[in-house]
């Protein structure tokens, strides 16, 4: 999940499209703190934790949902 994270918010700076720059970073973030929060999860057993890794890994599928659904493919690559 990391990786994938990185690899997706290199594209969008590559790209240099300012709304998949932002939810990128979001999403990258969201998957750290949900990865942060699970750990906590574990190692102590609070529900605060567990609720915190849901939202999270919710709020990088909606960041992520909006890639998808905002960025569209320049004129280049249709051609290519």
């Amino acid at each position: 999940m990391l990786v994938a994270g990185v690899t997706v918010l290199v594209r969008a700076i590559r790209a240099r499209r300012r709304l998949a720059i932002a939810a990128s970073a979001l999403g990258f973030a969201a998957i750290i703190g949900a990865a942060v929060s699970g750990a906590t999860f574990v190692s102590s057993d609070h529900d605060s934790a567990s609720l915190a890794m849901g939202l999270l890994t919710g709020v990088a599928l909606l960041c992520y949902l909006a890639n998808l659904l905002t960025v569209v493919p320049s004129a280049k690559a249709s051609e290519g």
